[in-house]
């Protein structure tokens, strides 16, 4: 008996010691954020449900740990937003921080910006260059058309989650809205 019962608590403390700590999911009624690096595209969803979805750039880097903002990568993860950032438009580039050629320029980031925790200043925002859109194009920040970042940021609060996946194994043909 005694041996059963120390099986049965084994057991039981191997379950909770393969669960990640930080492991998150979502409530019913909560919005979320989730990024699909290998179909280039975010997701705003409420509880499991996906509510819209909008095409996105990524970073050029390959990979899922981002390690140093040179690398390039859009890191995979679970991540808690900051703050929305309205007036982004005023916010200026300086090729200087990655050690590129060219001078600052505000307009770059879009009109909105929407900040999370992490060690590479990196961000969802939206973009003066609509064209490069659906391609891995970013430093590693997540970046959308002006008119779809303005239409997230209605939904977007400080505290939300935002998860970044390399791909959730969804057929392509069945998530887009």
């Amino acid at each position: 008996m005694k041996r059963i019962l120390f099986l049965a608590v084994f057991i039981i403390l191997a379950a909770f010691a393969a669960a990640p700590a930080n492991a998150w999911e979502p409530k019913q009624d909560e919005y979320w954020i989730r990024v699909n690096k290998e179909k280039l595209r975010l997701y705003l969803r409420k509880g499991e449900d996906v509510v819209k979805s909008w095409p996105v750039s990524i970073g050029r880097g390959k990979g899922t740990v981002k390690t140093s903002r040179f690398d390039l990568i859009t890191p995979t993860g679970t991540y808690t937003i900051y703050r929305v950032v309205q007036d982004a438009e005023k916010l200026v580039f300086d090729p200087a921080w990655f050690n590129e050629e060219g001078k600052p320029s505000a307009g770059v980031y879009g009109t909105k910006l929407i900040s999370f925790y992490n060690n590479w200043q990196i961000a969802i925002h939206g973009t003066n260059n609509p064209r490069s859109i659906g391609r891995r194009s970013t430093h590693g920040c997540i970046r959308l058309r002006n008119r779809d970042i303005e239409e997230l940021v209605k939904y977007v609060k400080p505290k939300m989650k935002l998860v970044i996946v390399e791909n959730d194994g969804i057929p392509f043909s069945t998530d887009t809205i």
